[in-house]
């Protein structure tokens, strides 16, 4: 690395494509099964509506990410706002949600990445032998630090743009305006939320990409509002494709049986290609998924231990981040699949919208703290937010106890 990168810290693309490639993982992929049996407006109206609120929380998180001395992470933070209960649940939401995202992301990218080497090289690899040359790739890319992972996930995200552009490209032809001009179903619309709203999640990165972008607010600002416009758009684009291609009760179909979104869009566009491009741009946003909770998981680890984030101390980080999640992976990755759902819910909401909110609301009410930089608003928006955090709970609390009595 040279030492104008070294002064200069990255770029804005580099961390807006963090951001963008966090957020935009394998999970869009089930999102036309949620949103596309309410309709297409419902469905936009939704995505709209949570782009919203995760870019006011992630702007929030930046605040208190720059009170704070460069390399603080979530803990730190949470300590020093919210105190020895904040640290606490904290500390436990952030392992078991990010912990419940690897083990899915290395059994579901395992299997992709087995089926790409065999379609490239012609070789076979046993599903074993692909988690392991899966997770320990990522687990190394990780290890050698934060400018090694951003600039494979540069590529990683222009795979996914390139796969994503043809899949749009070969299934537009088919989109049906009557389908997408539908009266729409906006009750059903709100079951959609908790989903859509994990679908947003990068808050993680935060910490990490203000030490690379050496703590430039008007960078990491520009990074967020950027990196958090892609996925909105992604998210659009891609529902519009599938709620104007797809019957709904081919999508409430398919999902029934648990089949992936492949399955009916490859009936309706009739091209052989769209299975292959499904599968490539699932792989690559898992991949680009991976590196940023990798890399946040190695820096809010090094914060709560204090090992250093260099050398062996990094090592033992990167070990510490991959090798538990691999382990369930290789046993049994179905231990973690229905937990998995209320992790996304629960822990998106409470680290993404609970601690934000409040760690803001101490710093500048009850610390007086100020920056050249807030989210405007004031107290207004603050409340709203923390509502809106509760409301989405309440409701998810709701549908686990009328599914546990149906």
């Amino acid at each position: 690395m040279s030492e104008s990168h070294l002064s200069t810290g990255g770029s804005i693309l580099s961390g807006a494509l963090f951001v963008a490639g966090t957020s935009v993982g394998a999970g869009m992929l089930a999102l036309p099964f949620v949103t596309g049996i309410a309709g297409f407006w419902p469905a936009m109206s939704i995505n709209c509506l949570c782009w919203l609120f995760m870019l006011c929380t992630g702007l929030l998180f930046l605040e208190v990410t720059l009170w704070m001395p460069d390399g603080a992470n979530l803990l730190s933070m949470a300590y020093r706002f919210l105190g020895r209960w904040g640290w606490i649940v904290a500390g436990c939401g952030f392992l078991y949600l990010y912990y419940c995202l690897l083990v899915a992301y290395f059994s579901g990218g395992s299997a992709l990445w087995g089926e790409a080497f065999l379609q490239i090289f012609g070789l076979h690899m046993s599903p074993h032998l692909a988690l392991v040359s899966f997770a320990g790739i990522f687990a190394l890319i990780v290890f050698l630090g934060t400018w090694v992972s951003d600039k494979l996930n540069f590529a990683l995200m222009a795979g996914l743009i390139i796969s994503y552009l043809l899949l749009v490209g070969v299934g537009s032809s088919e989109v049906m305006l009557e389908n997408l001009a539908g009266k729409g179903r906006w009750g059903l619309a709100f079951l959609a939320i908790p989903t859509v709203f994990s679908a947003y999640g990068y808050h993680n990165v935060i910490p990490s990409i203000s030490t690379y972008l050496k703590r430039d607010a008007h960078k990491l600002r520009l990074a967020i509002v950027i990196g958090t416009s892609i996925p909105f758009i992604v998210f659009a684009v891609w529902q519009w494709l599938i709620i104007g291609t797809v019957p709904t009760a081919l999508l409430e179909i398919t999902r029934d049986a648990g089949e992936s979104i492949a399955q009916p869009l490859s009936q309706v566009v009739q091209n052989r290609w769209v299975p292959t491009l499904t599968r490539y741009f699932a792989l690559f946003a898992i991949q680009t998924s991976i590196l940023g909770v990798g890399i946040s998981m190695v820096d809010f680890l090094g914060d709560g231990t204090g090992i250093r984030r260099k050398g062996l101390g990094r090592l033992l980080l990167a070990i510490m981040v991959f090798f538990p999640p691999f382990l369930f992976a290789y046993f049994d990755p179905t231990l973690f699949f229905k937990a998995l759902h209320y992790a996304g819910v629960f822990g998106e909401a409470v680290l993404n919208g609970f601690f934000p909110v409040m760690m803001v609301w101490v710093g500048r009410y009850r610390c007086h703290l100020t920056s050249d930089y807030q989210l405007p608003g004031g107290r207004w928006l603050l409340s709203l937010l923390l509502a809106i955090t509760f409301g989405i709970i309440g409701f998810e609390i709701m549908q686990l106890i009328e599914r546990s009595f149906s």
